[in-house]
């Protein structure tokens, strides 16, 4: 199984990453750092099943680079051109907020999921990720059910 993780938080994607392979037969794991790249991925790689972080930076950080501002619904985003190109796999947000985009835009994570249970048939939902709490695991397995193998 091919899993692509779209997080530009390192320690988070690590986490993400090292659950994925200690829980579950996967083959490959890439790891998207930015909006850009991970839609860039999505579109291109084999994919069998993703992780997607909302709310990201538009580029790659580097020494010399930020990143660019952040990108309150970058996996919206990136969900939208998914549907768009007629491309399918599982997918599963995992998000450390409770809250997204600005003023007028904000929405909670809960109308948050209701909105995208509503438009992506490939969104299984959402885990609220929280570094010092392990119940994101837990969360992520009871998404995850059946549709990837188990170790």
């Amino acid at each position: 199984m091919n899993i692509l993780i779209v997080e530009d938080d390192s320690e988070k994607a690590e986490k993400l990453q090292q659950f994925m392979v200690e829980n579950y037969d996967v083959k490959e794991v890439s790891v998207a750092r930015s909006f850009k790249t991970g839609l860039k991925a999505a579109l291109t790689q084999s994919i069998d099943f993703m992780l997607l972080d909302m709310t990201m930076t538009n580029y790659d950080r580097s020494i010399d680079e930020e990143g660019g501002r952040p990108h309150h619904f970058a996996g919206r985003e990136i969900l939208r051109q998914l549907l768009r190109e007629d491309i399918h796999f599982p997918v599963v947000v995992v998000t450390h907020f409770g809250r997204f985009g600005e003023e007028a835009e904000e929405v909670t994570l809960s109308e948050l999921q209701i909105e995208l249970a509503a438009r992506f048939p490939d969104y299984l939902g959402t885990v609220h990720y929280r570094s010092n709490v392990e119940d994101w695991k837990d969360q992520l397995q009871s998404l995850i059910g059946d549709r990837v193998d188990r170790k």
